[in-house]
């Protein structure tokens, strides 16, 4: 992004908010909150995730560079410029900006749930607040930067917990414990996201329920924000693979396939493992003639060679390939009675693979037989967009999937010497679906029967919440790693 006056980065009401916002007007609290799921399952829940890189990356560091450290008469005059065009000279408040500017840092609290957490549609994530009176009106300006910032790391960190949840169902059922889900599927989803960093943030999301991705920025952004040393700790491993050019250009130059293939598992690649898209040309006569012409080669090459189908029916090649392998290759049987692939030999597919696919191709996988990890999978760009569920309902990701809203529920007016404290709410007549029905006052979330509730309509801060403080007047005050993080999603796995 370019270094926009970070006091810029928000919609434009809420400029305006300033001067609307009642005279003497000394405290808001505020609350972010997922208010309802579009999924089909009443007790869905959300993985809260994203909110240190946010504050690291936004509140600390964009904030420090592009508005507390840049000379006033710089902020001035680019707040005077694009405020000019937005509204018009007059219609905004410099004064306070520039009041802000000099105090240096955001003088804004705020208290959250451990990051990790999932969350019941209605429960607040976040409480933010002044701490300065003069700054009310920071409480609800930061909205836009934080919306526009969090929602979408926590709805692909939902996406990897419902991918995951599939894969330890099947790993249960087929594939000795011995062998991690962690491992299951990897992200292949870079090229196709909206920009580069929505690319990583899904792909860190995504990597607290797996261990794998094709996203090589994103192991940088959780060493930095959520300081993890990931070659420890064994997250965010790739792979070695072709791609239909390197495909292509050999063929053009051998006249053949059977040459490259055997060049990767004897000159190039002799102790690694390495997927092959496999389709560049024919697939079935790749599987069916030139594997068993590599047959030697591959079970002495010192890894495994992942063969990679990327077009046509996910579930009949998937399935039919194992078959054939099983029948090349042979293989063992595991702990569990299924049948297992020689380890020197595998498919992954990376295309098309919806969380109703890949439980579709396990199902099958198990009823013939096999373990569920025969197969790999790479989940891609439009797993992070959308999910399609079993009745066939495709629900895009968007802020709306989980309803997320951040909204005023509290105000402190102060005036010659008295304070006057009044809840804050929405609840339109025209909502015949309560869903825009907002909580009033502080909220207290706790735990209760295992289950997270809100206890809203309090006039005081409550001192036993689980919303607890991360961020204070410029200052981080809890770093946590990512491997507590994904431990507190799945029990210390």
């Amino acid at each position: 992004m370019i270094d926009t006056n970070a006091i810029l980065l928000s919609d434009t009401y809420k400029q305006c908010h300033r001067r609307i916002y009642p005279k003497g007007l000394a405290k808001l609290v505020s609350y972010w909150t997922p208010r309802r799921s579009m999924f089909t399952d009443p007790d869905d829940e959300m993985i809260f995730f994203g909110l240190q890189g946010f504050i690291k990356e936004y509140l600390i560091g964009y904030f420090n560079k592009n508005f507390f450290e840049r000379p006033a008469a710089e902020v001035e005059e680019s707040y005077h410029r694009y405020m000019d065009i937005q509204i018009g000279a007059g219609n905004y408040d410099l004064e306070s900006v520039m009041e802000l500017h000099e105090l240096g840092f955001l003088p804004i609290k705020l208290s959250a749930l451990p990051e990790g957490t999932k969350v019941p549609m209605g429960i607040p994530c976040i409480q933010l607040t002044n701490t300065d009176s003069r700054f009310a009106w920071v409480t609800q300006w930061v909205e836009c930067l934080l919306q526009a910032s969090l929602w979408k790391p926590c709805c692909h960190a939902t996406v990897g917990w419902k991918y995951h949840k599939l894969a330890e169902k099947y790993y249960r059922e087929t594939v000795d414990d011995s062998v991690s889900p962690f491992d299951a599927m990897a992200d292949f989803g870079m090229r196709g996201m909206s920009c580069m960093d929505e690319a990583i943030h899904a792909s860190a999301a995504w990597l607290l329920s797996f261990n794998k991705t094709s996203t090589i920025p994103a192991i940088p952004y959780i060493e930095q924000m959520y300081r993890t040393d990931c070659l420890a700790a064994g997250i965010g491993r790739g792979a070695v693979s072709t791609e239909h050019s390197c495909q292509g250009a050999n063929f053009a130059v051998d006249g053949d396939e059977i040459t490259f293939i055997k060049r990767m598992l004897t000159e190039l690649y002799p102790n690694t493992s390495f997927s092959m898209v496999s389709d560049t040309y024919d697939y079935w006569n790749l599987v069916n003639n030139l594997l068993p012409q590599c047959k030697k080669e591959i079970m002495e090459h010192n890894g495994k060679m992942l063969i990679r189908p990327d077009s046509g029916d996910i579930v009949k090649i998937s399935v039919a390939t194992v078959q054939k392998l099983w029948e090349i290759f042979g293989g063992t049987t595991n702990e569990k009675g299924y049948k297992v692939l020689d380890p020197h030999i595998g498919i992954i597919y990376g295309d098309g693979c919806q969380l109703t696919t890949v439980e579709t191709i396990w199902e099958q996988l198990k009823e013939l037989g096999f373990a569920a990890n025969c197969i790999t999978f790479g989940v891609g760009a439009f797993c992070f967009a959308a999910t399609i569920e079993e009745n066939g309902k495709m629900i895009a990701l968007t802020r709306d999937t989980y309803g997320i809203a951040m909204k005023a529920t509290l105000g402190v007016v102060e005036e010659n010497g008295a304070e006057q404290r009044f809840f804050i709410y929405k609840n339109p007549k025209t909502d015949t679906s309560h869903m825009k029905k907002s909580h009033r006052g502080y909220c207290n979330v706790v735990e209760s029967g295992g289950k997270l509730r809100c206890l809203d309509c309090l006039y005081h801060e409550p001192k036993e919440t689980l919303l607890q403080p991360v961020f204070c007047d410029g200052k981080l005050l809890k770093d946590e790693d990512f491997v507590t993080i994904r431990n507190r999603i799945y029990g210390g796995e």
